[in-house]
C-alpha cells in the first residue's frame, strides 16, 4: 500500500537525510510551513537517534468523529502543539516564514526548551 503522505528522496530533489547521529536522544519537535521539508528533517533527525515530532501527525486525532468538542479547545489556538511543547526536549525550526511556527517558537523559549534552526545543530545536540 502506498502512502501518499510519505516523502520520497526524488521528490525531494536534492535533499537527502545526514548521515550523523546524535549525542544523547532527544525528542525534538519540528515546525515550520513546508510539511515535506519538515517530514525530510524529521526522517533525519529519526535516523540520527532522536525522536522528531510533528503537530501534523496528531490532526486527524482532532479532526475524527470521535474528537472531543471544539469547545474544549476553545482556550488553545493549536492544543496539539501546546502538549507537545511541554512533552518535547527541543524545537527545530525549518524553511520559510511561517507566522504559526514563529510564534511557537516564542513559547518554547519562554519554556527554556532549545530552539534550532539548523537541522545539523539539532542533531548535535
Amino acid at each position: 500500500m502506498h502512502n501518499h503522505l510519505a516523502v520520497t528522496r526524488n521528490e525531494l530533489g536534492a535533499h537527502t537525510p545526514l548521515p550523523m547521529q546524535a549525542a544523547e536522544t532527544r525528542m525534538i519537535f519540528v515546525v515550520g510551513a513546508n510539511v515535506r521539508l519538515m517530514e525530510w528533517a524529521a526522517l533525519s533527525l529519526f535516523r540520527a537517534g532522536h525522536i522528531p515530532v510533528l503537530g501534523q501527525w496528531f490532526w486527524p486525532l482532532l479532526t475524527s468523529d470521535l474528537a472531543p468538542a471544539d469547545s474544549e479547545y476553545d482556550e488553545y489556538c493549536d492544543p496539539v502543539a501546546e502538549r507537545l511543547l511541554g512533552r518535547c526536549d527541543a524545537v527545530l525550526r525549518v524553511d520559510d516564514p511561517a507566522p504559526h511556527a514563529d510564534s511557537l517558537l516564542s513559547y518554547a523559549r519562554a519554556r527554556g526548551l532549545r530552539v534550532y534552526t539548523t537541522l545539523e545543530d539539532a542533531i548535535a545536540g
